[in-house]
């Protein structure tokens, strides 16, 4: 006696979409962007939910999923099934072990795979500070081809008396603006 499994077709093309596309014969999570060392970036889940497979008449043969998984990351598949296509079961996961379903056995059944990321190091340049004064306001500067904060301010004095061997100059320093003032340098004229 021999035995036959009767297979329903699942079209990946069609379906429900988040953070996933079919491309290449594979469901896969949707890329991002690439690294330094061109290495994809994906996003950290995702899942796809078929359309409505009509089982009918083999309803008895929706036993079992197949699946055949290439890459790295892991996977859940769910099933919900329907005996008129109106009321739904909730997603009970397929036993990954053996691919059992775990759903009631009905007329319409549809299919959730839900892929989550393997995480990795990445290294991402955000920028490499070539251009120089693009980064430059009263606290940082970019000119020397690094990013750095600004340690020396200088205040705009305003002259308000001569005495005989110089000038007095003075300025406001408001509280906010420093925290404390670490020299202050005395240029005689």
């Amino acid at each position: 006696m021999a035995t036959q499994e009767i297979g329903i077709p699942i079209e990946f093309e069609k379906g429900t979409f988040n953070n996933t596309v079919f491309l290449n014969g594979k469901l896969q999570l949707i890329e991002l962007a690439k690294d330094d060392n061109n290495q994809i970036i994906y996003a950290p889940e995702g899942y796809w939910i078929s359309e409505t497979i009509r089982v009918a008449d083999k309803v008895t043969s929706f036993k079992y999923i197949a699946k055949n998984i290439v890459g790295n990351g892991s996977y859940k598949i769910y099933t919900s099934s329907s005996p008129d296509g109106f009321e739904w079961t909730d997603w009970a996961e397929v036993n990954a072990a053996d691919g059992k379903i775990n759903s009631p056995v009905g007329y319409y059944a549809k299919i959730k795979i839900f892929i989550s990321a393997t995480l990795s190091s990445i290294s991402i340049t955000v920028d490499n500070f070539e251009t120089s004064g693009k980064y430059i306001n009263s606290f940082i500067n970019s000119s020397n081809g690094v990013l750095e904060l600004k340690k020396t301010y200088i205040t705009p004095f305003v002259k308000s008396s001569s005495v005989s061997e110089g000038s007095l100059s003075k300025a406001p320093v408001m509280k906010t603006q420093f925290k404390k003032i670490d020299s202050i340098n005395i240029i005689g004229g």
